[in-house]
């Protein structure tokens, strides 16, 4: 790294538990083995099974466990075993095959998404609750369970935001189980990373669960690596029947170097081999990211549940980064932008509570978010500029980081949800009331505000043709705050709102283990502009329509696949053009087979059509596909898989920065690379 912080003393007091709930896994473990060899055995297999790619019971679409036939929206599910597959370490790479989905560059510091064409960075999710701990950083999936995506705007249960959808992280649980999973990677560009995942009761009430995780990284771009660290430890109580407590904890510290991509010239991306570097030799970026939050379930009986949770993110974050500008002949402008978090909080409170008859659920519920940002900013203007096809990598000014402005974004929410069935019917109705307070005080200037109070709503219906098959259609309104909330913009006075159209089919074959997911959808956004008044003078309006077809599961007791199609027509209705880095096909296949009890092996592809760099279709950015293989051999406690990315060495562009900058600041995606790992279960 280019630049190294010692470990935070939070991870030192976290790391102290990780080695008490190991010791106490490892210790319930050898008393297995010692009294009861077949426990022993079951646990071994248990260990390293295959659970498939279908999940029956996603909760996103509703918050609530209402059948997933029974949805009127589409909503896909990235299980276990899929992510284990991929060989999944980030998000970016779990989210590879989810129809109408795609990633972008993200500054080449953070995970980011694009949703049926809509940028969703600041829609994520972790057990139901916003998550903004670790948004400007690459998440980790050592804690998690399966991530869920609903598709289109999901504001009426979720609040603010979700034009195209949103994405919730689903963790793992302490739930009783004993054991320890220890797994170690090695692959292309000095990666390594070690894992563990103990699990044990220290009592019948009180179970305990922690993941540890550690990667380090070259890239295949030069001058650019990374350096992480991850604890998330876990404890469920039981303290009376129908009580279910949940204890989390999360820190992450994340070291990297940001890739910024290169510029543009004529119409498209300079022609440079991939691992070329615009950036500087002591760019970094440097991120302390801690969650604390709890969940209390109280069963009050058989009708009726109460669920309560609370959420805390403090996250510490500064980033030195050289920006490429304007290109002039074959010469292209850099600046050096600095930015930081000093801190940035994240508070939610949710309160829910669901009513179950017959034939009739009705979930009430009500949440609280308030996020503070503390943000320091500085910038250089006077670096030399570059050649595009021999830039010259050393050392550029750091203008440090100085206050610049707090921002406060406070919302809350009122909501309601009520599924009605009717034999082969069922009618879903929400509807939720957001007020919306924003603050911002930029240094040395006046205070600023924003308030405003909106309703949200979907309505459906569903019909099921049969057991297995429903067929539904909504209809959906969302509100979003211009830049998420996170900036005042005194020409953005009004906050935008989504509608959306959706029809679509559903259905469960082979016995319910395969599930197949065709939407066709609308959706119209509309972003007011407004005068230093506030008075609207203008407004963008967009519309993404399009088709999307999925299936998940298994084709038999061996062999499980993955595979998605959308097709996306979004526009600005006013110019017909294409939105940053929006393609109009996706299509995505993950396939794998068990050939006996030892052997799995497995590969798919990725193709992502055309997009552009800019809301202008002025760098044309091309498609692109790749090919994946997976083979793994497992024996006993002994697991080894080899996994082996990009093939056919494919030279493809990965995304562009979003805004006028992204035109010069467009990433390669990465040429073949391999990743072998072992695991073993204690």
């Amino acid at each position: 790294m280019n630049k190294c912080s010692p470990l935070h003393p939070v991870a030192l007091a976290v790391g102290a538990s990780l080695a008490t709930l190991t010791f106490t896994s490892t210790a319930l473990a050898t008393d297995d083995l010692i009294s009861d060899k077949t426990t022993l055995d079951t646990l071994t297999v248990y260990g390293h099974q295959y659970e498939g790619y279908a999940e029956h019971s996603p909760q996103s679409g509703t918050k609530t466990n209402v059948e997933w036939l029974d949805v009127p929206q589409a909503v896909s599910v990235v299980t276990k075993t899929e992510i284990q597959d991929r060989g999944a370490v980030r998000l970016v790479d779990a989210l590879d095959g989810v129809a109408g989905v795609n990633n972008t560059l993200g500054e080449g510091s953070r995970d980011q998404f694009v949703i049926r064409g809509f940028d969703a960075l600041n829609d994520m999710y972790r057990d139901g609750m916003r998550d903004d701990g670790t948004l400007q950083s690459y998440r980790s999936l050592a804690n998690i369970e399966r991530v869920e995506v609903v598709k289109g705007p999901a504001g009426a249960l979720y609040g603010r935001g979700s034009a195209g959808g949103i994405i919730n992280l689903v963790t793992k649980r302490a739930n009783g189980e004993t054991f320890t999973h220890v797994n170690g990677s090695v692959g292309s560009n000095s990666q390594f990373i070690g894992q563990i995942d103990s699990s044990g009761s220290f009592s019948e009430t009180v179970n305990g669960r922690i993941n540890l995780e550690y990667r380090q990284a070259d890239s295949y771009v030069d001058y650019v690596d990374s350096n992480d660290f991850f604890i998330a430890p876990t404890i469920r109580v039981l303290p009376a029947e129908g009580h279910v407590v949940d204890i989390d904890v999360e820190y992450a510290q994340q070291e990297l170097v940001p890739y910024r991509g290169v510029p543009s010239k004529d119409g498209k991306p300079v022609d440079v081999p991939a691992k070329t570097y615009f950036g500087a030799m002591d760019d970094f970026q440097e991120s302390d990211s801690l969650r604390l939050a709890i969940n209390y379930e109280w069963k009050l009986n058989d009708q009726w549940v109460w669920n309560n949770r609370a959420s805390y993110n403090h996250i510490e974050l500064e980033q030195k980064g050289t920006r490429q500008g304007a290109v002039t002949g074959d010469q292209v402008s850099q600046t050096v932008n600095n930015f930081g978090y000093d801190p940035r909080t994240t508070t939610t409170l949710q309160s829910e509570l669901v009513w179950q008859t017959e034939d009739n659920q009705l979930l009430i519920g009500a949440d609280y978010n308030q996020i503070e940002i503390d943000l320091t900013l500085a910038s250089d203007k006077t670096l030399p500029s570059q050649n595009i096809y021999d830039p010259v990598v050393g050392s550029t000014p750091n203008p440090g980081f100085k206050p610049f402005r707090d921002n406060t974004t406070t919302s809350t929410g009122l909501y309601v949800q009520d599924v009605f069935t009717l034999g082969d019917l069922s009618l879903i109705g929400n509807v939720r009331y957001d007020a919306m307070d924003l603050e911002q005080q930029k240094a040395g200037s006046d205070k600023e505000n924003l308030d405003d109070s909106k309703f949200s709503y979907r309505t459906g219906v569903v019909y099921r043709i049969n057991y297995d098959v429903s067929v539904y259609a909504s209809l959906a309104r969302s509100w979003q705050l211009p830049y998420s909330g996170i900036y005042i913009n005194p020409k953005l006075a009004e906050f935008f709102h989504t509608d959306l159209k959706e029809v679509g089919a559903k259905a469960y074959l082979l016995d319910d283990a395969l599930m197949l997911n065709a939407a066709l959808f609308q959706i119209d956004q509309e972003q007011p502009q407004t005068n230093i008044d506030g008075d609207v003078i203008d407004k963008i309006e967009a519309r993404h329509q399009g088709i999307e077809l999925e299936a998940r599961g298994q084709l038999n007791d061996q062999w499980d696949i993955s595979i998605g199609y959308s097709y996306l027509d979004a526009e600005d209705k006013d110019t017909g053009k294409k939105p940053n880095d929006v393609s109009d096909h996706l299509f995505s296949l993950w396939s794998s087979y068990q050939l006996n009890d030892n052997w799995r092996i497995g590969g798919g592809l990725k193709y992502v059509g055309d997009r552009y760099a800019g809301n202008d279709e002025t760098v044309a950015l091309g498609d692109y596909t790749t090919v994946d293989l997976v083979a793994a051999y497992t024996t006993g406690r002994h697991k080894i898989q080899a996994n082996a990315y990009n093939i056919f060495d494919e030279k493809y562009i990965l995304g562009a920065t979003n805004g006028t900058s992204g035109l010069n600041q467009i990433g390669y995606g990465s040429p073949a690379e391999f990743m072998l790992s072992y695991g073993y279960q204690l």
